[in-house]
């Protein structure tokens, strides 16, 4: 995506806001009980969209294995036929059942290690993408029943509070996903600290 100013920004938000609004109608016109309850064969279908439209904004990757260890392939081991290569992006990660892929974690450590780096984000992102989709059916919904949006406002506190509160979910999700980064005892510690000083 391309962005030439914050008039283009606006116009192109816009645009997608507007495609929000199309896609909430169908959803709402096609899924039985939507958005507060989905049935698994509809929500499965999402995700299969979800899925591919991920898989399209991050490629599959080649590996060269070596040594049971797989690597990301340099040009010369792609060109090279004695070298064991192999493609692994959302299709080849959600090729394996979870029985399959729960199997691999002893069988292949290796790999069951990158598969579950695309499982894990591909999962993060189907269920934000299902998210938006239910606040824009929910919007839909309360503009056609006359319902008011209201918007609560939170002081100082209680903002803080929430915003704390949602990166302690965050940092131990990054944290599983060994992101050297993140430290969520440190991130408690920092926490403390900050409403220690802010109490005084």
């Amino acid at each position: 995506m391309s962005i030439s100013s914050l008039k283009d920004l606006g116009y192109q938000q816009a645009g997608t806001g507007d495609s929000l609004d199309a896609q909430g109608e169908y959803a709402l016109a096609h899924i039985a009980g939507f958005p507060e309850d989905i049935p698994n064969e509809a929500k499965e279908m999402l995700y299969d969209g979800y899925r591919l439209r991920h898989g399209e904004r991050h490629p599959a990757k080649v590996y060269a294995v070596v040594n049971d260890h797989y690597i990301l392939a340099t040009p010369e081991q792609i060109k090279n036929a004695k070298v064991e290569k192999i493609e692994i992006g959302v299709a080849y990660a959600f090729a394996y059942s979870s029985q399959e892929f729960g199997k691999l974690k002893n069988t292949n450590p290796a790999l069951h290690g990158i598969i579950k780096t695309i499982r894990d984000d591909v999962g993060d992102y189907c269920s934000n993408r299902l998210g938006d989709l239910k606040r824009a059916c929910k919007r839909i919904l309360d503009k056609r029943n006359g319902r008011a949006v209201s918007r609560t406002t939170l002081d100082f506190t209680e903002s803080m509070t929430k915003i704390f509160d949602a990166q302690t979910k965050s940092v131990k999700v990054k944290e599983a996903k060994r992101d050297t980064t993140a430290n969520s005892a440190k991130y408690a510690l920092a926490v403390k600290a900050f409403w220690t000083t802010y109490n005084k």
